[in-house]
């Protein structure tokens, strides 16, 4: 089964329109951005009417049911887009989807979402054989190679020349976070439109208009890529970004990373399922199973009982430098820090 990555959509509508997408993953930005080539697309098609049912119940299926009959009275192209909110992927649920890829009608061009349910129905796809023939769309947050193709692929759709310095910097600070990326791309275009863009202008945007998350902070530490988590934290500084936040996130991730580390036994699907670590996650918990420094954890959480400390009772919330000694204590690439004395 073969997946389509947004870089190869275009061109692969251009040559044929299917009549049925399955759009699978969460990634806000991937998700707006091919559902919009598939409608423009459709548009020069005669499909010009779109109609959204949301499914958050098994009955609520019967409105998809309903659609399709009501369309065969009329003769006007429309597209459906479906949106599915249930909480488990069910067996009624594959089987209705099933019978709706079988049904031909060439004035209805559907769009089915999985939103939340998309790992559990990626690994459900990759139980079958060729079950699906349809049209996959791969939704996930990118990395790796991933990223870096459909980051090339967004500056050549939007013309903007770069040099190739630049373009390896926003790789280094920016994978996986595709929200900032689409905002940065739009922000160079009307900054320096058809002027080469280099990295020192990318260094200048970096500074103002940064937007970094705590899970962006955790998953660089998780990967072991030390100089981006500092850079992180030293931006939250600059920012004035409030330090609990992050050490509650970071106190919630290091909880969940000992009981993985604990357990002998454990089915690593449910177990992320059960603690709502959410796909594009699961990779850097993957990561720190490995790379993390767990030697350092009764130092880690020495530090962090003091910083607790240090903003309840004595409402002191300078607490970067300690919060960069625990970004440096989880990395296992800093083995002599184990010698160091907190």
């Amino acid at each position: 089964m073969k997946f389509i990555y947004t870089e190869e959509l275009k061109k692969k509508i251009i040559k044929n329109l299917n009549h049925f997408y399955i759009l699978l993953g969460e990634d806000l930005i991937l998700l707006n951005k091919n559902e919009k080539i598939i409608l423009n697309f459709a548009k020069t098609k005669s499909f010009k009417e779109n109609y959204i049912i949301n499914i958050e119940k098994n009955i609520d299926w019967n409105q998809v049911i309903n659609f399709y009959h009501s369309n065969n009275l009329f003769f006007k192209k429309k597209v459906l887009i479906i949106n599915l909110f249930l909480k488990n992927l069910n067996s009624l649920l594959v089987k209705n989807i099933n019978k709706l890829l079988f049904v031909k009608n060439l004035d209805i061009l559907t769009i089915l979402k999985f939103n939340q349910l998309s790992n559990n129905f990626k690994n459900y796809l990759l139980t079958q054989k060729n079950i699906f023939t349809t049209d996959i769309i791969w939704c996930f947050t990118p990395y790796g190679v991933n990223f870096k193709n459909w980051l090339k692929y967004e500056i050549k759709e939007k013309k903007i020349e770069i040099t190739e310095n630049a373009f390896l910097l926003l790789y280094k600070y920016y994978e996986g976070n595709t929200l900032f990326i689409y905002h940065m791309l739009n922000i160079i275009m009307l900054i320096w439109k058809n002027k080469n863009i280099t990295s020192k202008k990318i260094k200048s945007i970096i500074n103002k208009f940064a937007i970094f998350t705590p899970s962006d902070w955790i998953n660089s530490i998780f990967q072991n890529k030390i100089k981006q988590a500092i850079y992180i934290l030293d931006t939250f500084r600059k920012q004035k970004y409030n330090p609990i936040i992050l050490i509650r996130s970071l106190q919630k991730d290091l909880l969940i990373l000992l009981n993985m580390k604990r357990e002998k036994k454990i089915n690593i699907n449910i177990f992320f399922k059960q603690n709502n670590i959410f796909f594009n996650r699961i990779k850097f918990f993957k990561l720190a199973i490995e790379s993390i420094n767990f030697n350092n954890f009764l130092k880690v959480i020495r530090i962090l009982l003091q910083i607790d400390i240090k903003i309840k009772v004595e409402y002191d919330y300078d607490v970067w430098i300690e919060l960069k000694t625990l970004t440096l204590l989880l990395s296992s690439q800093i083995k002599t820090l184990k010698n160091l004395k907190i």
